[in-house]
């Protein structure tokens, strides 16, 4: 099965477009938190960790249609308080959402080691949608379950 939209990119045209992102990285020993775009991160791995990655988990944006914010009064917090300096904006269309993601989670598998794991943190709103496209580039068969958890006040 595939999940057809407009302007869906074939996948050896996607990793050719990695290719030509990659940036220079240093040898990692340990764990490392890396700040930049993630599709020329992720292009930037493949060269040193490509079926080498037993666990990946992703939290990426849900789509919102939402704009995101960081203030001086929360500065270690993004929200979506008016006046702050943005820190992303969450408003593509439902197919540009579902190619951004597609992209990132080719480059993911590309990462993946055999019996490498990828847990993605998603809402409903997309999360069958995202399904869809992880059954297209995983296998269908590789799907193990959802987690539901119950989103509760901390307090």
């Amino acid at each position: 099965m595939e999940f057809t939209y407009p302007n869906k990119m074939l996948q050896s045209e996607l990793l050719k477009k990695a290719a030509s992102k990659k940036i220079e990285l240093p040898l990692f020993e340990k764990s490392v938190l890396i700040k930049g775009d993630n599709f020329t991160i992720l292009s930037s791995l493949l060269d040193q960790f490509k079926s080498k990655i037993d666990l990946i988990y992703i939290d990426p944006p849900f789509n919102t249609n939402q704009v995101f914010t960081v203030n001086d009064n929360r500065q270690n917090s993004i929200s979506r308080i008016n006046g702050g300096l943005v820190a992303y904006s969450d408003n593509l269309t439902k197919e540009e959402y579902i190619e951004f993601m597609r992209e990132r989670l080719i480059l993911a598998r590309e990462l993946l080691s055999e019996r490498g794991s990828i847990l993605v943190h998603i809402d409903l709103k997309m999360g069958h949608y995202l399904k869809v496209i992880m059954d297209e580039i995983f296998g269908d068969h590789n799907f193990k379950n959802d987690i539901t958890r119950v989103k509760s006040n901390p307090k």
